[in-house]
């Protein structure tokens, strides 16, 4: 792998794993501002929210566990329709556009995973309201193609991340995209997996089993797309406070998993 390509991976793996951690927060605090709009002082856990009053209807509790994928699903389309008219060109425009991608993934991910995770959120709102199974399945599978449409249209997004030269160049186009999207995801699940112990978030697992299918999507479309327009000079060199920003995300992940009493 030449340097400029290892460089790209390293930058990328640290800012895929930076926006899925501050995703998951996200959507957990959307959880808990519902609680606490519902009149609730929630605990707010790194991967979860615990309600600590007596007196939430069966309402509210459908309301809370529909507060985070609602709110991950508003991260997805405000940040990819933004990149889709300003191409993402710099480290913070790739930040914006996994950050995208993962609020779809999380969204739709629920969706998905409702027939099978009783717990997950979407899975509660099935149980409280009593969703028919069939509604459930049509859903989950509209979720899946929906998924798998909506995230292979961002393959030219990541083109764009290149610069023309490098998507110009067959071989390099294909290095630069692994860069973005295969090392982050190997790496990155890794890395999420480990920080979500001793019980991995549903939205982890979820990651890991559709990561693959939707990402490859994305790459595969990026690798059929003409050359993007764009100022990036792409991200050759290693950018080390991308890896001290990593590991204070990370602390600070691990020590929310504590709890914080709202």
């Amino acid at each position: 792998m030449p340097l400029a390509t290892r460089a790209l991976a390293f930058n990328a793996v640290c800012l895929y794993v930076i926006a899925y951690l501050l995703t998951i927060v996200l959507h957990e605090g959307g959880h808990a501002a519902m609680a606490l709009a519902l009149g609730d002082h929630p605990v707010l856990y790194s991967t979860s929210v615990r309600t600590t009053s007596a007196h939430l209807t069966n309402l509210d509790h459908v309301l809370i566990a529909a507060a985070g994928p609602v709110l991950s699903l508003g991260q997805g389309l405000l940040l990819l329709g933004w990149l889709r008219q300003r191409r993402p060109r710099s480290s913070w425009g790739l930040f914006g556009l996994y950050m995208g991608l993962f609020g779809l993934i999380n969204f739709l991910g629920y969706l998905l995973i409702a027939p099978f995770v009783a717990g997950g959120d979407t899975g509660q709102i099935v149980a409280r309201l009593h969703v028919p199974a069939a509604a459930v399945w049509v859903v989950a599978a509209l979720a899946l193609a929906t998924l798998v449409l909506a995230i292979g249209r961002t393959g030219p997004l990541l083109l764009g991340v290149l610069p023309v030269a490098e998507q110009a160049s067959p071989e390099a186009r294909t290095g630069g995209l692994r860069a973005l999207v295969l090392w982050p995801w190997l790496l990155g699940s890794v890395a999420l997996v480990l920080l979500a112990l001793p019980a991995p978030h549903p939205a982890v697992v979820a990651n890991m089993v559709m990561s693959p299918m939707v990402l490859r999507r994305a790459y595969a479309t990026g690798q059929r797309a003409p050359v993007q327009p764009t100022g990036a000079l792409g991200l050759p060199r290693p950018q080390w406070l991308l890896g001290a920003v990593l590991v204070l995300v990370a602390i600070g992940f691990r020590w929310l998993a504590l709890g914080v009493a709202l």
